[in-house]
């Protein structure tokens, strides 16, 4: 156990010194918070959805830290599950019950992350560069933690979740696979506008990629503070409509989940050697 929390915390700050080394180059020697948080969720002004390799690189790499922490929380209820098929079920037959406990110890471990991600990214700046804190950027953070922390725990329940109908590994590229295409289809979105000679705009489209509302800069807000810094929203829509989409599929999938972990019987074949 104390193994795993140490690679968690490992992978954290890692990631964090990546993200602010690689993605946080504000314009002079100082960062507002605010400018330092919209950079890290992959804002910089106009953002070009033309297909570029470098866009889609660029985009994808800013993921990585997540996709390391999917290879640790995409087991997590997975290894725990197959070790309750045995030994716990046949004296504990109250799959829910334990169902819930194991997606509250998932929730935490990605809240865990995600704020020693933000620490470790916001200390590095602060030692590469003179960071300024504003209000506006205590608000960005808020909800890059929110919306980053729900886009991570739907990945890693769907790497479970796909895990006990078809093992670990391919449940694991499955996952990475869709949020890749996704990456994909957000560089493409560009050439589907002109298509249409220009009928669909961006705020039409852009919504409906899931990925994209972790770009904190094309969004709205009806808050102030936040609304002085996002002036533009590319998407049409505002930072709580993320939280609410992200948080209502949490929920979806963790209901599914459910019923998953009740009728599933794992002792009926081995996936990960594919004997029955």
């Amino acid at each position: 156990m104390k193994r795993r929390y140490g690679l968690l915390f490992l992978t954290a700050a890692a990631g964090g010194i990546y993200l602010s080394v690689m993605y946080i180059n504000p314009y002079s020697g100082k960062a507002a918070l605010s400018e330092a948080v919209l950079q890290l969720s992959g804002s910089r002004g106009h953002f070009a959805l033309g297909f570029s390799y470098f866009e889609l690189v660029s985009f994808a790499m800013r993921l990585f830290p997540a996709f390391i922490f999917e290879v640790y929380a995409g087991i997590m209820l997975y290894r725990h599950f197959c070790t309750a098929s045995i030994y716990v079920f046949s004296r504990f037959p109250h799959r829910v019950k334990w169902y819930m406990g194991e997606v509250c110890r998932l929730g935490g471990a990605v809240c865990i992350f995600h704020m020693l991600l933000l620490a470790a990214t916001m200390i590095t700046t602060a030692i590469r560069y003179e960071l300024l804190v504003d209000s506006a950027g205590i608000v960005l953070m808020a909800y890059h933690f929110v919306i980053h922390s729900l886009w991570v725990y739907i990945m890693a329940m769907l790497v479970n979740l796909s895990a006990i109908c078809l093992g670990s590994s391919t449940a694991y590229v499955l996952v990475v696979s869709i949020q890749m295409v996704c990456v994909v289809l957000l560089n493409l979105m560009d050439l589907l506008v002109r298509y249409w000679d220009g009928r669909l705009c961006y705020d039409n489209i852009l919504p409906w990629n899931p990925i994209a509302h972790l770009v904190l800069g094309w969004h709205g807000s009806h808050m102030e503070k936040a609304g002085q810094v996002l002036a533009l929203s590319y998407m049409g829509i505002d930072l709580n409509s993320s939280v609410i989409l992200f948080l209502l599929t949490g929920m979806m999938i963790t209901v599914v989940g459910g019923f998953v972990i009740r009728r599933h019987n794992l002792l009926v074949s081995d996936l990960e050697t594919e004997e029955v």
